[in-house]
């Protein structure tokens, strides 16, 4: 009598080899699956790796570390290198300089000679005061002589301008010395000589929305044009809410002979607008209207600055 197999004992049989041997069958993993990232650290834990591969000041933490603690923990790279990365390029944008490199200059201070240390950290105190501030040291010696070069300058003075993509920069504040855009530029007032700019910078003492951008650089134009025969501005670059950049070779009908009047007629079109026509030229009903209105009473204060000045101006 022959027993009848099972389904289960079928199938066994059927992955087997003609030598007695079963085959191994192969299992495939369920489609639609995919495991979970891997969790993030806390944000003390992550606060501490960057402190630790940093070095970054107290003050510069606080300025920008929660920014930095979330932009370590959506890399989830957690290396020193990363970290490093990450932190000069959040620093650049936020505080204008490289607060990595400021902590490896603060290092390397701490193992030069005190006299030579003092000389070099006050000359970086010029540039950065912010990244060097409290590491500055008291003279080695009542022997030593402190020179010019190693007074701290004030920041926004021509040796210690301000980047406008910093903080400061973009507070609105007024300085006397701006970089922006890859030029320097220098406030106009006393001690300050236009040369032969070739950029002019417009800052104003409230926020411009586009209107006013579009209708102060028309103005800066012809007031411009008024200053010689040359070329009026170039489109506005806005590089703050408070300011904007006109490009114009001032060299073209010598107008940066008369810069001077440039300025007042400025200030004067600012509130009056340009002059009115006299004539219906430029269209019916022209006469009489201005081709850029000014704001009147409501005008805006503007400072303006040039990329091209020499300064002799004492901070």
């Amino acid at each position: 009598m022959t027993n009848q197999m099972t389904a289960a004992q079928q199938a066994q049989q059927g992955n087997r080899r003609t030598s007695g041997q079963y085959d191994n069958k192969h299992h495939s993993e369920p489609q639609g699956v995919t495991l979970p990232p891997l969790p993030l650290v806390s944000d003390q834990a992550a606060e501490h790796v960057t402190r630790e591969a940093t070095a970054i000041t107290d003050h510069e933490f606080e300025r920008i570390g929660e920014d930095l603690v979330t932009a370590v923990q959506k890399s989830r790279d957690f290396t020193p290198q990363n970290i490093r990365a990450i932190t000069s390029q959040i620093g650049h944008q936020r505080l204008g300089y490289d607060p990595v490199g400021a902590a490896a200059l603060r290092n390397a201070l701490a193992s030069m000679e005190p006299e030579a240390a003092h000389y070099a950290r006050n000359l970086l105190n010029q540039r950065h005061p912010e990244a060097f501030d409290g590491y500055s040291t008291k003279q080695p010696s009542q022997a030593v002589t402190v020179h010019p070069e190693t007074v701290q300058h004030p920041l926004g003075s021509p040796d210690n301008p301000v980047n406008v993509t910093s903080d400061a920069g973009l507070s609105g504040e007024v300085f006397d010395t701006v970089v922006s855009k890859g030029r320097t530029f220098h406030r106009f007032r006393d001690g300050v000589d236009p040369m032969e700019p070739q950029a002019i910078r417009i800052q104003a003492d409230r926020k411009l929305d586009d209107d006013d951008v579009s209708k102060i650089a028309q103005l800066t134009g012809y007031s411009l044009r008024t200053a010689g025969q040359g070329e009026g501005a170039s489109d506005p670059i806005q590089d703050s809410d408070y300011s904007f950049i006109v490009h114009n070779d001032t060299t073209k009908g010598g107008q940066y002979k008369r810069l001077d009047k440039f300025q007042s007629n400025l200030h004067t079109f600012m509130h009056q607008g340009t002059p009115k026509r006299k004539t219906n030229n430029s269209g019916p009903g022209t006469k009489d209207t201005s081709l850029v209105d000014g704001y009147g009473r409501q005008a805006p204060k503007i400072e303006i600055y040039y990329d091209d000045a020499i300064v002799d101006d004492e901070d």
